[in-house]
C-alpha cells in the first residue's frame, strides 16, 4: 500500500456565536483580519500558511452536513500561541482576559510528562480553549512560528 504524502495544516475554522463579537476579540490580541473577510466570515492571515476563519456555528455544522447541537463546555482540543519566554506568555494571557477572553487557568510552571514548561489557558468569548506557552525545547523564529529540530539536537 501507497504511503499517504502528509499535507500541512492550512486553515482551521471555529464555528461562532456572532462572528462580529470573535473579531473584536481576535483583533484585540493583534490579529489582522484578510480584506477579504465579509460579515458572515472572517478570516485571520495568522501566519504566513496558516488561518483562522470564523463563521457563524450553524452556518458551519450545515455545511459539513453535521447536526446541529448544544455547544460542550469543552470541544476535546485547544489550540496554542506559543510565547518567546514566560513574560510573553503572562502579557498575551493578559490581552485576551483584557479582550473579553475567560482566564481559565493563570500561567503556571508544569511538568509537561517529563519536560518543564510554562503555560496557562484561556477561553475565547465562544469557550474554544486556547494554551499560551513557553516550551524551552521548542525552537521559533522571530514570527514565533515552530522550527523544527535539528538532527542533532534533544530535548
Amino acid at each position: 500500500m501507497e504511503k499517504i504524502r502528509a499535507h500541512s495544516i492550512s486553515m482551521f475554522t471555529l464555528g461562532v456565536e456572532s462572528v462580529e463579537r470573535s473579531v473584536r476579540f481576535y483583533e484585540a490580541l493583534g490579529w489582522e483580519h484578510s480584506p477579504d473577510s465579509d460579515p458572515g466570515m472572517c478570516t485571520f492571515m495568522i501566519t504566513d500558511n496558516i488561518a483562522l476563519g470564523l463563521v457563524e456555528y450553524d452556518f458551519l455544522a450545515k455545511d459539513a452536513l453535521l447536526p446541529v447541537s448544544p455547544k460542550r463546555p469543552y470541544y476535546g482540543f485547544s489550540m496554542a500561541i506559543n510565547g518567546a519566554d514566560p513574560d510573553e506568555v503572562d502579557e498575551i494571557y493578559r490581552m485576551a482576559v483584557e479582550a473579553g477572553g475567560a482566564g481559565h487557568q493563570k500561567p503556571q510552571w508544569k511538568d509537561w510528562g517529563g519536560y518543564d514548561g510554562y503555560s496557562g489557558y484561556f477561553l475565547d468569548p465562544d469557550g474554544y480553549a486556547w494554551e499560551v506557552a513557553y516550551a524551552p525545547f521548542l525552537r521559533l523564529d522571530d514570527t514565533r512560528r515552530l522550527l523544527p529540530r535539528r538532527k542533532e539536537e534533544t530535548i
